[in-house]
Formats: structure tokens, sequence, C-alpha cells
């Protein structure tokens, strides 16, 4: 078998088992339930803030620490919080382990994005990246299929039941924890620190010049100033940052995973709260089946993120296009939440909306990886995810900690639909601006 196929093979198990967590589509159920005894406004507003703001937090770590780790290390450090979140939120949980959970929760948020830079960073063909993501994005959404399958099962068998839920997604992060340390290590020269000036060499360079004593090297290199070389790998590091979004290409999809995933985040966040919301309201005889809907959710999504790895198109010239129409398509599927009064009507829109997300996030990740130098990585597209966690939280404080408009749950999907549709918009005046900068050339 092939490197790059052995290299995405181990990602997409990594990818499949930490998505096995069939607590995830009850888990406002559970939290409000008489396991965590908490209400939906508490959920809604303080464990939800925790759980940003630590993302926010953890990206940025992720941001500094990831080239220079190689990726693996980080890996399975986030996979442990992942694995120490549902411990904790078991057994009749406190308020108070409820929120340290949370922080853990929203501290692993970042890790899937970890593990896509190490398969572009172990990958030395590019023409293997839109084949390898995809291959790992099904993976992923697999495994959310069959977490949410699983509780579904559970929940049902159960008599309606919670209980057994957080130790089975705590017992599949422990797996996936074991599996990370089977990553192959990549090698020191694909770091980071390996494109910037080295001591030695600077040295050596200037030592050659005025003597040829190897003593009088050796002495010197153990001398060099370390406060120099750290200067001199911020400078390296603000370097590759500028020159990666200089190219207009790499401009362009940062400037759509912000806001499309900052978008996405927040349906994610939002969508457990607005089921409770649909079927809390009074004269609603809907019953609950997030298990069912969210494991659809996620076929569709595995689905989505397959085809587009068999579509071969030239992405320069059809990628904003393409972007424009996932887009509007997103917003049209999100905003029509804002109208429906049946929970079954708001399943069948979040279906359509996994099926084209994944889609557009596999793409756009790959184009990114396509254009970037290989230690950038996790520098541009954690910048990217950072980017979107903090728009992610000002949507947040917008909709819930100040909330001056006083949105209601179901006018957060309202919002989020529209900024995809701007979004769409905007791609699709880019497409016919350049179509036109081409004709007259």
């Amino acid at each position: 078998m092939e490197s790059w196929k052995k290299i995405t093979y181990v990602v997409a198990v990594f990818m499949f088992l930490i998505q096995i967590r069939p607590l995830e589509p009850y888990l406002t159920a559970y939290l409000t339930g008489p396991n965590g005894n908490v209400s939906l406004w508490e959920v809604a507003n303080s464990l939800e803030s925790i759980r940003s703001y630590a993302a926010l937090i953890a990206t940025l770590i992720m941001l500094i620490v990831s080239d220079y780790l190689l990726y693996k290390p980080v890996v399975i450090i986030l996979t442990f919080w992942s694995c120490i979140t549902y411990i904790l939120m078991a057994d009749l949980p406190s308020l108070t382990r409820l929120k340290v959970s949370m922080f853990f929760y929203g501290s692993a948020y970042c890790t899937t994005t970890v593990a896509s830079c190490y398969l572009f960073a172990c990958i030395k063909d590019r023409k293997h990246f839109q084949k390898s993501a995809s291959i790992a994005a099904v993976g992923l959404q697999l495994g959310k299929f069959f977490g949410d399958i699983s509780g579904q099962i559970i929940v049902s068998s159960s008599g309606g039941s919670y209980v057994s839920l957080p130790y089975c997604n705590a017992f599949a992060m422990f797996l996936a924890t074991i599996w990370a340390f089977l990553f192959p290590s990549i090698k020191p020269k694909n770091s980071l620190n390996t494109n910037c000036p080295d001591e030695k060499t600077m040295l050596l360079g200037n030592s050659e010049t005025t003597t040829s004593d190897t003593h009088e090297i050796k002495y010197c290199i153990n001398k060099v100033d370390k406060d120099y070389k750290i200067v001199v790998v911020l400078k390296q590091i603000w370097l590759d940052f500028k020159t990666s979004l200089s190219n207009k290409i790499i401009l362009k999809k940062s400037v759509w995973y912000i806001f499309g995933m900052a978008a996405y985040v927040q349906v994610l966040n939002n969508m457990n709260i607005l089921y409770s919301y649909v079927v809390n309201k009074h004269g609603n005889n809907d019953i609950l089946s997030n298990g069912f809907a969210e494991s659809m959710v996620t076929l569709c999504g595995a689905l989505g993120a397959y085809l587009i790895g068999k579509l071969q198109l030239d992405w320069n010239d059809y990628g904003d296009i393409f972007t424009s129409f996932c887009s509007i398509l997103m917003g049209v599927f999100m905003m029509s939440c804002y109208f429906y009064e049946h929970i079954q009507l708001i399943y069948l829109s979040y279906i359509l909306y996994g099926l084209v997300s994944e889609a557009i996030l596999v793409i756009t990740l790959c184009e990114m990886a396509n254009h970037l130098k290989s230690q950038c990585y996790s520098l541009v597209i954690g910048f990217d995810l950072l980017g979107s966690l903090v728009m992610s939280a000002i949507m947040t404080f917008f909709f819930i900690q100040f909330n001056f408009l006083e949105i209601t749950v179901p006018g957060r999907f309202l919002f989020i639909g529209g900024l995809y549709s701007v979004l769409g918009t905007m791609f699709l005046i880019i497409h016919f601006f350049d179509g036109e900068k081409e004709n007259k050339y």
C-alpha cells in the first residue's frame, strides 16, 4: 500500500473513534434532565459560554505549538482532554463539575483540525490532498453516524435514560487516545524551526571567514544568544504568515473559513437547544428523535465528503462559484429553521445542511493546504480556526450574554442563515469580477 494511503487510513480511523459520542445528540436533554439537573437557560448561557471561550484559548495555544511539536503530542493531549470531559459529566455531576467539563470540552474542539494538519504534513505529494482529506472526513462522519445511532438505540432501549451515555463517550475517547499513540512520528525536518536560520549554520557561515579553528567554532555555537534565536523564529513565523496570506486563493479561502466555520460552530452549539425549544412550545406534541436525525446528518455528511473527493475540477476556475452555491444553499437551509413549527422539518433542513457543509469544508481545507508551505499548515489553518472561534464568541456574546435585540433561539438561525447568504453573494461577485478582469486581458 502506498505511504499516503497508510497515513490517510490511520488518521481516518482516529477521526472515526474520536467522533463516537452517543451523548452528543442528547447533551442538552442530559444536562437539563435529572442527571445534570441544570436549567435550559444555564445550558444555553453559562455552560455554552465556557465551552466557546475555552475553545478560543485552546486554539490560540494550538496555533503556537502544533508545528513546533509536530502535531502528534498535541493530538494525544487534546484527545485525552475529551476523555476527561465525559468522565466529569458522568454520575450526577454538580454544576461546578459540569463547568469544568465544559472547559475541557471546548479545549478539545480543535483536535480534528490538528489531526488534519498532521495528515497534510505527512503526505509529500499534494495531488493526494483532496482524496486523503475526503477519506479522513468520511471516517469522521461515519464515526458521528455510529455514535448517533448508538445513542438512539441506547436511549430507546433504556426507556429514555441517558445515564450510560457519558461512559460510552469516555470509553470511545480512551480508545482514540490509545490510537493516537500509533501515529507515525513526523521527522523534525518538517518542523517550522528547521526553516529558520539554524544557530550552527549562522555561526559557521560567519566563522569560516575569520578562522578555521574547530574548537573556536564549537565555543561560539555554545554561546549563541538564545533570545536572538527566538526573535529569528518569530520573524520567520511572521514572514511565513504574510507570505501565505498574500496568495489570493489562500486569502479568499481563509475569509470563508473564518466566517463559515463560525456559523458552523453556532449551528452545532445551538441545534440541540433549538430541538428542545421547539418541542417544549405549548401545544407541540412532537417527539425527540435526535439520535436518528444526527445520524442522518452525519451519514449525508460522509456522502458529501466522499463525493467531493471524487470530483475532479479546476478549483482555481470553479472554486469561487462552488463556494458561492454551497454557501447560499446552507443559508437557505438554516433560515428555514426559523419558520418551522415542527421538529421533523428542522431535522430535514439540518440533514441537507450536513450534506453540503461537509463537501465545502473538505474542499476549503484542501485548497488552503495545496497552496501552503509544509511548515505553515497549523500556522494558517490554526489562525483561521482561531478567527472563526473569535467570530463565534462574538456571536455567542451577541446572541446570549448581551442580546440587546432579544433574539430568540430560532432567531439565531435566521442570523446564521443570513451570514451564509452574504458569504455566498460575496463569492459570486468575486467570481464574476475575476471573470471580467480575465476577459479584458
